[in-house]
């Protein structure tokens, strides 16, 4: 067997130490790579560092890759790079119908999922991109900048809980009907793993529960949580010592069921009123208008779901489960993981999938957009986005546009049948920023011949790869 770990054992002739011969001979051997050190720290092979490159579809070398929380982000986020792909297959009508032909309840999802991406007019096309992008971007408009106005400069400790509060109980509140159905989902899970004698109980306790109740109007399904379906699912788990499955999920059922009850609309007016008495409140909000604003976020809280959203998470959920086939369930968990990148805390920017038909046209969009990349001056925010399009019937585009102060930048790469056409694209396109009210900077046309990765165009996420993030 081969001295991999190169140990010696010293021989004592005499009161001498004679060097073994293997040793002599290594160390005489030129062609030994890698000495130890040590000095400091090595990994086996006396590499320095690791490399990402192949795994994460970068060039780069990090302290740690895929075994940090950020490693294994920057790979989630290669990896959803191929997600629009996977998704053509879902929103082309004919191959979707094929997926789910034996799933009566999936029928209506199809026609509910490709009605909301049918298109008419350009209004309407803008509506639907305007609807995606709140349902991404929960916390924005003249109230969130506001709210973030109050927690600027040094504000006390209970400033900062009471907005915080505030956010908390906003955010329960504007996923409690989402919240709800998790939890819906959850007991029929339990429901099935429960000894048989007991479920006769367990469902008398369902049925009272309202899983169609109204955002923000939880005190009735709370009081049925409280009083009887938590206490009988604790008391379910200590007489059969069911520390399995079921426990797992009754764990899950009841943080969903705490965040469910935080959502409350009286809570929520509590801790309003408790934020208008804040010191400061009256510099970031205009009192006359604050209870107006307030009025209007509750109102598009209650809008934070839509047809397009909802069938294409049931359609995906039944694909994971093996509804379209067990040999597609894998295709499914991936749409999953590559969806799941947007809830990531290092990832700074919006993600939209935005798939649509218009004008006979079958169009999958993504989109990346910074509404703030930062700028060089104090004249105005710079919007950076990037924009990656396969128009069905002429090919793959991507687009990277930035704007500051009205004027637009723009490199544009298209399909090769398109490569002729790059000069009067040009143009094109520019006369339609003018005709907008913008100006035109830089403007390149060329043909796409290769993918652009998000890290190329917004290089800034890649800042925090290069310290030691372990993953516990």
């Amino acid at each position: 067997m081969s001295n991999i770990l190169q140990v010696t054992t010293p021989v004592n002739d005499n009161g001498r130490n004679v060097i073994n011969p293997q040793q002599k001979s290594l160390a005489d051997n030129q062609q030994v790579h890698n000495p130890v050190d040590p000095s400091r720290v090595v990994r086996a092979d006396g590499q320095q560092g690791s490399k990402t490159g192949d795994a994460m579809g970068e060039g780069t070398y990090v302290v740690l890759d895929s075994e940090s929380n950020y490693g294994a982000f920057i790979k989630r986020l290669g990896e959803s790079l191929e997600l629009p792909r996977v998704l053509e297959q879902l929103f082309q009508a004919e191959d979707a119908a094929v997926l789910f032909a034996d799933q009566e309840a999936a029928a209506p999802l199809l026609e509910q999922l490709f009605g909301s991406i049918q298109m008419h007019s350009a209004q309407e096309l803008l509506s639907f991109f305007q609807a995606q992008e709140q349902l991404q971007a929960k916390f924005s408009g003249p109230f969130f900048d506001n709210l973030r106005r109050l927690l600027g400069g040094n504000r006390s400790d209970a400033a900062k809980e009471a907005v915080l509060s505030f956010l908390r109980s906003y955010n329960s509140l504007s996923s409690s009907q989402h919240t709800l159905r998790q939890m819906k989902g959850l007991t029929e899970d339990i429901g099935r793993l429960m000894l048989r004698q007991f479920r006769g109980e367990y469902e008398d306790i369902l049925e009272q529960m309202d899983w169609d109740a109204p955002g923000g109007q939880t005190e009735g399904n709370a009081a049925v949580l409280n009083q009887k379906l938590i206490p009988f699912l604790a008391s379910y788990i200590s007489r059969t010592h069911d520390y399995g499955p079921v426990r797992n999920a009754v764990m899950l059922f009841i943080f969903h069921a705490v965040k469910y009850e935080e959502g409350s609309m009286d809570r929520l007016l509590q801790l309003f009123d408790k934020l208008t008495r804040v010191r400061g409140f009256e510099q970031a909000f205009e009192p006359e208008r604050a209870g107006e604003e307030f009025t209007e976020l509750l109102t598009s809280a209650g809008k934070q779901t839509d047809k397009f959203a909802d069938a294409f998470s049931n359609l995906v959920a039944r694909g994971a489960n093996g509804e379209a086939g067990l040999e597609n369930i894998q295709q499914f968990y991936n749409i999953m993981n590559g969806m799941l990148v947007n809830e990531s805390v290092y990832l700074p920017l919006v993600h939209l999938l935005l798939p649509f038909r218009f004008d006979e046209e079958q169009v999958m969009s993504e989109m990346w957009v910074d509404p703030d990349s930062g700028t060089d001056n104090d004249e105005g925010r710079r919007i950076k986005m990037l924009l990656k399009f396969d128009i069905r019937r002429l090919g793959r585009f991507d687009l990277i546009l930035t704007m500051e102060n009205r004027q637009v930048g723009m490199q544009l790469y298209v399909p090769p049948a398109l490569k002729e056409r790059s000069e009067k694209i040009g143009r094109d396109v520019t006369g339609i920023f003018r005709k907008s009210g913008l100006s035109m900077g830089q403007m390149l046309v060329r043909e796409k011949k290769g993918e652009l990765k998000v890290t190329d165009v917004f290089p800034e996420i890649r800042e925090k790869e290069r310290t030691i993030n372990v993953r516990v």
